[in-house]
């Protein structure tokens, strides 16, 4: 099934995000809420936040399908409904990329507030295509020089895709990084 090849081509980003055992992690952005599913299913206690309904109502079909233990809010990226300090750990896959860098710095200045760490993933450069027509396909360098304000703990490129000779044989075709206030 598409959902566990999605959840698969994650791995690396998943285990980064479990690596210091969090107990409290938000996802935001719930895309089809999978890795928040796979996630509350370690024993994790995850809260899957998105503001379009119609996006919780697919997340909620999947955690119902797949037996999934997490919360899922309606609520704003840029303003969101949790105090201070409330989660370990934030983390969205595939966000960022559709914001212009003012907005990326207030968006991770706002997930801060709430978690010492943000992971964020969004594909690269050599990302195959334009999935919502609007993404921004930078490289590990331009992200890095977005991310300039925040201590950077980890920036990598990741999950690796095979392509025909003609095009890209291998390659990575996503970008991560760790960051925490400084």
């Amino acid at each position: 099934d598409g959902y566990i090849r999605n959840l698969y081509g994650q791995k690396d980003f998943l285990v980064a995000i479990t690596a210091d055992k969090p107990a409290k992690i938000l996802e935001v952005g719930a895309g089809t809420g999978t890795m928040s599913i796979f996630l509350s299913q370690l024993g994790t206690e995850v809260t899957t936040l998105d503001n379009d309904q119609v996006v919780l109502v697919a997340a909620e079909h999947n955690k119902q399908r797949f037996n999934g233990r997490n919360t899922l809010v309606a609520g704003d990226a840029f303003k969101l409904p949790f105090p201070d300090h409330s989660f370990d750990v934030v983390f969205h896959q595939g966000l960022l990329e559709h914001f212009s860098d003012q907005d990326i710095r207030q968006l991770l200045n706002e997930h801060l507030r709430v978690a010492p760490v943000v992971w964020l993933s969004v594909p690269n450069q050599f990302y195959p295509r334009r999935d919502k027509g609007d993404e921004r396909l930078l490289d590990s360098a331009t992200w890095e020089g977005i991310l300039s304000p925040y201590r950077i703990e980890i920036s990598k490129n990741y999950s690796r895709k095979f392509f025909p000779k003609w095009y890209l044989p291998r390659v990575h075709v996503q970008y991560m990084a760790k960051i925490s206030s400084r």
